[in-house]
């Protein structure tokens, strides 16, 4: 039977298709890897305050933290972006699905963790901040409404469109490679 490249196995022959679906395979792992850890660090710092009996100012400076970690992981990406190049917009809309096609499963739980990191995030987020907008005394309260909690959304928002992006351009630049392993093993295979 015919795989995503249209290629079949000869018989008695070694199957390439698990080398040349690897590049895809491992961003998929990477992915996961990555957003797990993005989410486990903001949780951490929103958890924190709750389990450890902190001083107020401490916890003050959790809360700014986790917008700070965020914009520091936006930045890298981008940086990281600008050194690697573009992805070609065809191979972008089409990412998802010949993910799909390499391996359902992998692409499956890949999209769960590319979907399920920015409300985690948001999630996260909402829980660091709550004590210091529902603070009893007003004026704090309403310090951090007005000064706290616009950074902690443009932080959100920003790292959530970029892991949002950077996911499906790291995807789609291993489907690139296992296009070029691909030609290049047909392109080898007679000698």
């Amino acid at each position: 039977m015919p795989d995503s490249h249209g290629m079949q196995p000869a018989p008695g022959s070694d199957d390439p298709r698990g080398a040349i679906d690897a590049p895809i395979r491992r961003e998929l792992l990477w992915l996961v890897v990555r957003g797990l850890a993005l989410f486990i660090a903001v949780a951490a710092l929103a958890v924190c305050p709750v389990v450890c009996a902190l001083e107020p100012a401490t916890c003050d400076a959790l809360a700014m933290a986790a917008p700070a970690l965020l914009v520091g992981y936006s930045l890298l990406v981008h940086g990281r972006r600008l050194v690697v190049g573009p992805v070609p917009e065809d191979q972008r809309e089409l990412a998802w699905v010949r993910a799909r096609e390499a391996d359902a499963d992998d692409a499956m739980l890949g999209r769960l963790v590319w979907i399920w990191v920015p409300i985690g995030l948001v999630a996260a987020l909402l829980l660091l901040v709550w004590p210091h907008i529902t603070d009893a005394n007003p004026a704090l309260a309403c310090a951090w409404v007005v000064i706290g909690l616009p950074p902690t959304a443009a932080a959100w928002l920003l790292a959530s469109s970029t892991w949002l992006d950077s996911a499906r351009d790291d995807l789609a630049r291993a489907e690139l490679e296992s296009d070029h392993l691909f030609r290049s093993y047909w392109a080898n295979l007679g000698r």
